[in-house]
């Protein structure tokens, strides 16, 4: 009877072992062949149903196999949704700036360091105002990536806070804002967290925030975390909770709201393992403890302005490749040299506006400083003769900022010692004179800008003396207010690679070079301010369709407008023909359909023969100043939808006969100094 028993127990036993291998064969088999978990599904289905989508990012979240949708991964083991990536990688570029005063300051500049945010108008955001709380079913979930969408300045979803095998969670840039949830303490297995740059963006900088960071501690696992722009002036004890998480490797707490000054008693002998900290745009006096993180690698603590600053603790960083202080006040550090000298590992110094002066004797050694590649003490005061720098040995270096430095005399022979140079930037100094004959071995030059300085010579004498080998290499060239007479040398066409050419505020002459042209990758041309004179000509601007900024007022060009002379610039947002001696408009602009601004204003049109319905996308007109006449008719201006501000000022109209009813969007309308005896 025993027998018989252990018999059935052993026959159930492998019963039941042949049913669960079975099921996990034919679980793992389903997985494989990329069906999906139903429950896991209609989570991602109701999760779905909860936001807007624009752009069509999760057009191929339909069907029976989840595992195969965009941003959708299952274990091939279990076939668990175990990787969710919705970040919106939709991006736009902040290479350009404009700014405004009232209606009568409308500039666009050129800023040449591009940063990518987020397109908003492209990103996941939510339909009803809530979040669907349906992704709490993902309960295998380890990765979560949710950044750069815009969730209308809802809270973080508390329901986040029960996905405990969560590895990484990825919330930033995402429109959030309100308290930061303490539960978040509950997910020990998170080895990456980003929370940072979370406000809602439509009213206001509504941050996120916290009142104490005790949760911190329990995710002692976390190796990665960003909180920058979460605002944490409440929390007195950030840096003893930052210091209870021993697998710390990177921390970026920039824009915080951290103020006053960390007590010497404190250790942070838990962050041994640390390699980047950023710490910038806070109002802390920089600690010395930081000189015990021996590992790190990365420190940024620009932005924290304290007199006073002690640099003792700095070459204790043997390690340190990158660090930035600029906006820390260095004016009374008579030691900051030395320190900086004795990182040896150095790549990259940012000092700016550090408030130095004087510091730059080429008697101290640089033994240390060998792998420097990147140089930045743009706004200071140094009040010496650019010869006597002491960075000119720095051969391998390849990006040099020295703009507005008070900086004077001539640019030393050394300059050809630095073969390896790809930007010099000496720009709004007191320099005088023309660059070194003998730098023929600058052959990586891709930026040059010596504006704001007395170059005193004629231009073409100046890019005469340009490497010719940096030619095709050279992207941008700015020479503004630099005492420059002449013309653009012929050859100018020939420098094929160049985006940005600013030769604004000098004293050149002649017409402009056919070459110009040529020059396909142009994004801004700025002649502005000068006496450049003659007809425009289509080869002007023949391959000129990247171009977006077109800065030519100010001089004595004259003549007809004609389409076909802009007809190649599609991309082209700004044109200005301000303070010339064009008299006549003859064609549409029918291929300038990115233009935002039009400044035709101080000219001597008698006649506007055009209709501006191709300029959809016009924000500003001016016509002002000049001698235009007759009556203003509603057809005039149809198309111009998106127009804001119309100047139409010190002419000589006489008549408006229909109101400006398309305009819908019409923000200021300036018809004064006219004869007009009717409006209707």
């Amino acid at each position: 009877m025993a027998k018989l028993v252990l018999l059935i127990r052993g026959a159930a036993l492998l019963l039941c072992l042949s049913i669960s291998q079975t099921a996990s064969t034919s679980h793992v088999q389903a997985s494989v062949s990329g069906a999906c978990i139903s429950s896991e599904r209609d989570a991602l289905l109701s999760f779905k149903a909860s936001l807007l989508d624009p752009a069509g990012h999760l057009s191929s979240w339909q069907g029976e196999d989840c595992c195969q949708w965009k941003g959708v991964r299952c274990s091939n083991r279990t076939g668990h949704l175990i990787k969710l990536n919705l970040r919106n990688i939709d991006m736009y570029g902040m290479g350009y700036y404009m700014y405004a005063t009232g209606y009568y300051m409308y500039e666009y500049g050129y800023y040449n360091y591009k940063y990518n945010y987020p397109n908003r108008s492209r990103s996941l955001s939510l339909s009803a105002g809530k979040m669907s709380s349906s992704l709490a079913t993902l309960q295998h979930l380890r990765y979560l990536d949710l950044s750069c969408n815009d969730f209308n300045g809802t809270s973080i979803p508390m329901f986040l806070t029960s996905l405990k095998n969560l590895r990484y969670l990825n919330l930033s840039y995402a429109g959030f804002s309100g308290r930061i949830p303490s539960q978040l303490g509950n997910l020990s297995k998170l080895q990456y967290l980003d929370l940072s740059w979370n406000y809602y963006y439509h009213y206001g900088r509504n941050r996120s925030y916290t009142m104490d960071l005790a949760w911190l501690p329990r995710l002692s696992l976390l190796s990665h975390l960003e909180m920058s722009y979460v605002d944490l002036s409440s929390v007195r004890d950030w840096f003893e909770m930052v210091n209870m998480l021993p697998s710390l490797k990177v921390l970026r707490l920039s824009d915080c709201g951290l103020n006053g000054t960390v007590s010497a008693s404190i250790s942070i002998s838990n962050l041994t393992h640390l390699e980047v900290l950023d710490m910038s745009t806070n109002t802390i006096r920089i600690p010395s403890q930081f000189g015990n993180l021996s590992k790190l690698q990365y420190l940024d603590v620009s932005g924290n302005y304290y007199a006073d600053v002690d640099l003792a603790w700095l070459p204790r960083l043997s390690l340190l490749r990158y660090l930035d202080m600029s906006f820390v006040d260095l004016g009374s550090a008579r030691d900051w040299f030395r320190s900086v000298n004795m990182l040896p590992s150095l790549k990259v110094l940012r000092l700016s506006f550090c408030g130095l002066n004087g510091t730059m004797s080429a008697s101290i050694s640089l033994f240390n400083l060998t792998h420097l590649k990147f140089l930045d003490m743009t706004y200071n005061t140094f009040h010496t003769s650019l010869r006597h720098a002491w960075f000119w040995n720095l051969t391998g270096l390849k990006e040099l900022y020295l703009s507005d430095s008070s900086l004077e005399g001539s640019i030393p022979s050394d300059l050809a010692n630095m073969a390896s140079l790809q930007v010099i930037d000496f720009s709004w100094n007191n320099l005088v004179g023309l660059i070194p004959t003998k730098i023929e071995n600058l052959c990586n030059l891709t930026r040059m800008r010596f504006d704001g300085n007395n170059i005193g010579s004629s231009i073409g004498e100046f890019m005469g003396r340009l490497p010719k080998c940096s030619r095709n290499t050279l992207q941008e060239l700015s020479v503004r207010g630099g005492n420059m007479t002449g013309n653009l040398p012929i050859w100018i066409g020939n420098m094929t690679n160049l985006s940005v050419l600013e030769a604004s505020e000098n004293m050149l002459t002649g017409p402009l070079p056919v070459g110009l042209g040529a020059l396909g990758n142009l994004e801004m041309l700025d002649l502005s301010y000068n006496k450049f004179s003659g007809v425009m000509l289509k080869e002007h601007f023949a391959s000129l369709g990247k171009l977006e900024f077109l800065y030519l007022n100010s001089n004595k060009f004259s003549g007809v407008l004609l389409k076909e002379h802009f007809a190649s610039l599609g991309n082209l947002k700004l044109l200005e023909l301000s303070h010339n001696n064009f008299y006549s408009v003859k064609d549409q602009f029918a291929r300038l359909g990115n233009l935002k601004v039009l400044d035709l204003s101080y000219n001597n049109l008698n006649s506007v023969k055009v209709q501006f319905a191709s300029l959809g996308t016009l924000e500003r007109l001016d016509l002002s100043h000049n001698s235009l006449s007759g009556v203003l008719l509603k057809e005039h201006f149809a198309g111009l939808g998106n127009l804001k501000v119309l100047f139409l000022s010190y002419n000589n109209f006489n008549s408006v006969k229909e109101q400006f009813a398309s305009l819908g969007k019409l923000e200021h309308l300036d018809l004064s100094h006219n004869n007009l005896s009717s409006v209707l």
